[in-house]
């Protein structure tokens, strides 16, 4: 059996998760030509994590919409994934944790979407249009 990632229980590894802002953009390269390509193949994200007590980078695939999230705004990862990656040093190794989701979705508006739709639903709770 291979260890492809590792799939994190969200509460106890990440705790109360914070955005603090976009970091940057990664390009496919292309390994023929031995160059950068103009493909957008991920964002990266720095969010503060209290289980991690610091800032961590979350990778976000690229056809995902630019996330625009006020500072210090409580967010939830959707599907998390760890990887890791070594780079062997003589007798030493040098480990590097790599965090991707597939999405960064605000609390605070999903809050908000689901206390429209039940108030909607409060004022009308039969469902039907009457004029």
């Amino acid at each position: 059996m291979e260890l492809k990632y590792i799939v994190p229980d969200k509460e106890k590894t990440f705790g109360a998760i914070n955005f603090l802002g976009y970091n940057r953009e990664r390009f496919q390269y292309d390994r023929v030509n031995n160059r950068r390509t103009d493909i957008l193949e991920a964002r990266v994200y720095n969010l503060g994590s209290s289980g991690q007590g610091g800032q961590i980078e979350v990778t976000i695939p690229g056809d995902v919409e630019l996330k625009e999230i006020d500072f210090n705004e409580p967010v939830e990862l959707v599907n998390p994934m760890i990887t890791s990656s070594a780079q062997a040093n003589g007798n030493f190794a040098t480990v590097r944790w790599t965090v991707t989701a597939d999405d960064i979705v605000s609390l605070k508006s999903r809050s908000a979407n689901t206390g429209s739709n039940s108030a909607a639903k409060s004022l009308n709770p039969s469902g039907d249009d009457k004029k």
